[in-house]
């Protein structure tokens, strides 16, 4: 839906140009007008030539030649599409946006969903606002461990201030429960929010919190830290309708406006390691959210930034991650396509603990070791295959293959300096690489036109084998088995109603429906039958049924497999009718009944062409 042309006028109407051209620069009045420094990042200026003339709504700089209203200011400045901004200025204003071409009901629908995020995004702020007081003002034990470990870590008062750091009574205080009702959010609102536990209870309780903002300043979630022994060490707001790790940053908008003087941004892995490094002076840090860096990332980065580095400590997840061919080539591609310089380093310990004993300006100066991203990778897989037995060097080499045809297909013009970079890694000839590269593109288009139509079931779930950085090819009805689980366990609010009522499609007399017989083992079995009696339970409500515990390996494994995809919902369906597929091709295979094969053919065929429209849907 499009936002009508009449909401438009309106919040250009209802925007205060001045008020909100005073968020990016200071103002004085002149006059009728009012002057500052130009805000834009690229041009720098002592002498104010920065106008606004609130009688029109307009601003516009006689140094850079760059005006317009409102939206267009916080459209070019908040690095935000259209829409967006005219969303941020309509909340900012308390104005009700309409859209175009939308019947009743989508407009209801609007306005219902609208109100429901306006209102986890007040509980979040409320129960920030609550948590940041308890740390600070409490007088209970626990809340003068979380002040004395913030301190040990070398965190000044007034950081935890800025960053509003906070502590969540233990359970068994009524703690924010307790006061909620007083801003007129109920249980629903709560867990909504991502507040509450699967038994109901503070989610965070007993830990110290990192409120987490989107880019317009919204509170969208917390990250938190226990203080004692309780598994995991950190735990993350679950997915809602507002809080998507996989695009969101750490301290974004505390540091946006650093970020963008620089014109460069840090890429930490650690909350703590953002705030050291903040207080230490390095004000354009960010952290991801216990993810690997996503392209999305750097499209918000890129807006504000023309240098991005990764910055990883010692054997971390991200390295790892980034080493993955999928990845890697993600990365690159992404950040050719946003015109950014992408730089990686390994750094000797974690920054927050480096700061601890050197200074500022001697961490600047690591970054000029840092190395950018197709280089470092280059480097990582040469270290990997120096000295490595015959197996090693195969499988280093097939994601470097892997990584080249990622390149080729999307930036040809980079594929040459891949290729040399490549060869060197592997201490193979340029035309040896080139003639392996070939042989392998050769293979497999072969496969390709030989397996016919079974790709749409086979080919997918090799591209999410190579998504998840497995080295070893599995079976793909194990593999679709895995993926059906990892989806379930990352995305409870994504699963729930396909756990309870199936997939749908137009090819299908009836909703697909998963049972244990459809799995290729029996631990996977045991799985789903757990998963689907806690439908819609997050992993702490699936880790609280005692028949996890011997469980609790496959299901660790599975859930950080998941946490490497991009669910949605057609993800999800997706999932769903290869699992089935490949079960029935199984059952068709082991049944001696002729007319049980042909009942299973038929049903094949049914799933294969619902498969096919799910993949093709927008």
């Amino acid at each position: 839906m499009r936002i009508s042309q009449r909401s438009i006028e309106a919040i250009r109407e209802t925007s205060n140009i001045v008020e909100v051209a005073s968020e990016f620069t200071a103002l004085k009045r002149q006059g009728a007008r009012f002057s500052g420094l130009c805000p834009y990042p690229d041009h720098q200026e002592k002498t104010p030539s920065f106008s606004v003339t609130p009688e029109q709504g307009f601003y516009y700089c006689f140094g850079c030649q760059r005006g317009g209203d409102a939206i267009k200011l916080v459209t070019d400045l908040k690095s935000l599409t259209f829409a967006e901004a005219v969303s941020y200025l309509a909340e900012r204003s308390g104005t009700e946006l309409e859209f175009e071409g939308a019947s009743d009901a989508d407009s209801k629908a609007a306005k219902q969903r609208n109100l429901r995020r306006r209102n986890i995004h007040k509980a979040l702020a409320a129960a920030a606002i609550y948590y940041h007081k308890y740390l600070l003002k409490s007088q209970t034990p626990q809340a003068a461990e979380a002040r004395q470990y913030l301190q040990t870590r070398g965190l000044s008062a007034s950081t935890i201030e800025e960053f509003r750091l906070g502590y969540t009574p233990p359970r068994g205080s009524s703690g924010f429960l307790g006061v909620a009702g007083r801003f007129d959010l109920d249980r629903r609102t709560l867990d909504a929010a991502g507040l509450l536990s699967s038994r109901g209870g503070e989610r965070f309780a007993g830990r110290i919190t990192f409120p987490i903002s989107d880019r317009r300043g919204r509170m969208v979630g917390f990250g938190a830290r226990a203080l004692g022994d309780d598994h995991p060490k950190y735990l993350n707001s679950p997915e809602t309708d507002v809080f998507n790790k996989r695009e969101l940053l750490y301290g974004f908008p505390q540091v946006a406006e650093a970020i963008r003087k620089e014109r460069a941004a840090l890429v930490v892995e650690g909350y703590t390691d953002v705030l050291m490094l903040h207080q230490s002076g390095i004000k354009n840090a960010v952290a991801t959210l216990g993810t690997a860096t996503t392209p999305a990332h750097l499209k918000t980065l890129s807006g504000y930034a023309d240098k991005i580095y990764l910055l990883f400590d010692p054997d971390a997840a991200g390295e790892k991650a980034i080493l993955r061919a999928e990845n890697t080539a993600d990365l690159t591609l992404s950040a050719i396509d946003l015109n950014t310089s992408l730089q990686v380093l390994k750094l000797s310990e974690d920054p927050a603990d480096w700061l601890l004993e050197h200074e500022a300006e001697e961490f600047l100066q690591i970054l000029d070791s840092s190395m950018p991203i197709l280089e470092f990778s280059m480097h990582m897989l040469a270290e990997e295959a120096r000295g490595a037995d015959a197996v090693t060097r195969h499988n280093v080499l097939q994601r470097a293959l892997q990584y080249l045809q990622k390149i080729r297909s999307q930036a040809p013009a980079v594929e040459l300096e891949a290729k040399r970079r490549l060869s060197d890694a592997l201490q193979m000839s340029f035309h040896d690489l080139e003639d392996r590269f070939e042989q392998w593109r050769r293979e497999k288009q072969l496969d390709r036109k030989t397996s016919g139509v079974e790709d749409v079931v086979f080919q997918s779930v090799q591209q999410k084998e190579r998504a998840l950085g497995n080295r070893t090819v599995l079976n793909p009805f194990v593999q679709a088995g895995r993926e059906v689980l990892a989806l379930i366990l990352t995305r409870p609010d994504l699963t729930k109603t396909t756990l309870i009522e199936g997939v749908t499609a137009t090819a299908l007399p009836e909703p697909v429906r998963l049972n244990t017989s459809d799995f290729s083992d029996e631990t996977q079995a045991r799985i789903f039958a757990l998963l689907s009696e806690h439908a819609g339970d997050d992993l702490d409500g699936v880790f609280a049924d005692e028949r996890a515990r011997t469980l609790m390996d496959e299901i660790a494994a599975l859930y950080a497999e998941g946490e490497k995809l991009y669910p949605s919902e057609a993800a999800v369906r997706e999932s769903w009718l290869r699992l089935a597929i490949l079960s029935r091709q199984r059952a068709k295979q082991d049944t001696p009944d002729l007319d049980a094969k042909e009942r299973f053919h038929s049903e094949i065929q049914g799933l294969k062409e619902a498969l096919r429209a799910v993949s093709s849907e927008p």
